[in-house]
């Protein structure tokens, strides 16, 4: 009997492992969701700038000016686009190569985010395995 008690702490141990594991992939899923959809929100911006200024409509913005402060801003040239490419770089592209570099880091945020979602099956799957070899265990239940 002392065994079984034995093997079932380790199994809930195990069962607990998994489930922080599952808990800080599912977070990190949150954030990059968050990026795709950041991602999305600055190409629509960028398309509603370009169609502004292509109908002789000032394209305005508001412009962070700290402290969750901000000014309008009439956008001089909304077909160069600043864009972060990554580890403190950036680089100055039109609208359009903007929107590509936007929509390929998407496409390879999805696939991460379609990766962490399998590995989540996995942790779920090797919970319920250990949920049940647990069930087995208890007395009155085989």
């Amino acid at each position: 009997m002392a065994e079984v008690s034995e093997e079932i702490r380790n199994l809930a141990a195990r069962h607990q492992e998994l489930q922080r594991q599952a808990e800080a992939l599912r977070q990190e899923m949150g954030m990059i969701q968050t990026s795709i959809s950041s991602c999305d929100q600055t190409i629509v911006t960028i398309n509603e700038l370009k169609a502004a200024s292509e109908a002789g409509k000032p394209a305005e913005t508001m412009v962070p000016v700290g402290f969750g402060s901000y000014v309008y801003a009439e956008v001089k040239n909304p077909d160069r686009i600043i864009v972060n490419l990554g580890a403190e770089f950036s680089a100055e592209e039109t609208a359009e190569e903007a929107i590509e570099t936007l929509n390929r880091r998407k496409e390879q945020l999805t696939k991460i985010l379609e990766q962490m979602n399998a590995s989540l099956t996995r942790l779920t799957q090797g919970m319920q395995t250990l949920e049940a070899e647990a069930a087995k265990l208890q007395p009155g239940q085989a």
